[in-house]
């Protein structure tokens, strides 16, 4: 069992029944208050009441779209900086990887992983160093980059099903605007085309319920 203080109570998003209660029974926290969460809007909602210490979480969830969840935790870090993150996922895609990685103080681990990272992680999110487990490591090979603001924009509406010519025909930009944000988009993660792809497709998907 691990000790983790981060203070009152901890919160989980996760979608199997059996990790939580494999994660209940890992941990060790100075409370017995544990909450798990099966939406991004109650997960905000709690976390703006202010009561949970530590946050750990998987990226896939019956509920929501990955793409929402990976837009929430970076946008998380910003707003709720005060709270350890640790992200538990089986979510292998490098470019996945990559654009959670381009934050440093998250905490990243693979589920497939011996549960001493998963402490290691949990040590490091309380002092806010940030960790990357071997198996994560291993496949973020390129180096991280966060995208900008409309980089972000170009790959939500791609996830959405648009193509980049409809995308500056809503946008009112050039095609060549467009692609290049593409490219660039690309680039900081890695990819090639058919990559590319696997990551538009890899943030449409859902946790098997």
């Amino acid at each position: 069992m691990v000790k983790a203080d981060f203070g009152d109570a901890l919160l989980f998003f996760e979608p199997s029944y059996l990790v939580r209660r494999g994660l209940e029974a890992f941990l060790v926290t100075q409370s017995s208050d544990s909450y798990f969460i099966d939406t991004l809007r109650e997960l905000e909602r709690v976390l703006k009441e202010g009561k949970p210490r530590a946050l750990i979480m998987e990226l896939y969830h019956q509920r929501e779209y990955l793409y929402d969840v990976l837009r929430f935790v970076l946008t998380a870090k910003n707003v709720w900086p005060e709270i350890p993150l640790v992200i538990f996922t089986a979510v292998e895609h490098p470019g996945i990887l990559a654009l959670l990685a381009a934050d440093a103080r998250i905490a990243i681990v693979a589920k497939e992983e011996p549960l001493h990272c998963l402490s290691d992680a949990i040590a490091a999110a309380g002092e806010f160093s940030g960790y990357r487990s071997p198996h994560i490591r291993a496949r973020s090979v390129h180096p991280a980059a966060a995208l900008s603001d409309s980089e972000w924009r170009v790959l939500a509406m791609m996830v959405a099903g648009a193509s980049p010519g409809s995308i500056a025909n809503v946008t009112r930009r050039s095609y060549k605007t467009i692609s290049s944000h593409k490219l660039n988009i690309m680039r900081k993660l890695g990819l090639n085309q058919a990559g590319f792809m696997r990551l538009i497709l890899s943030l449409r998907t859902r946790y098997p319920s």
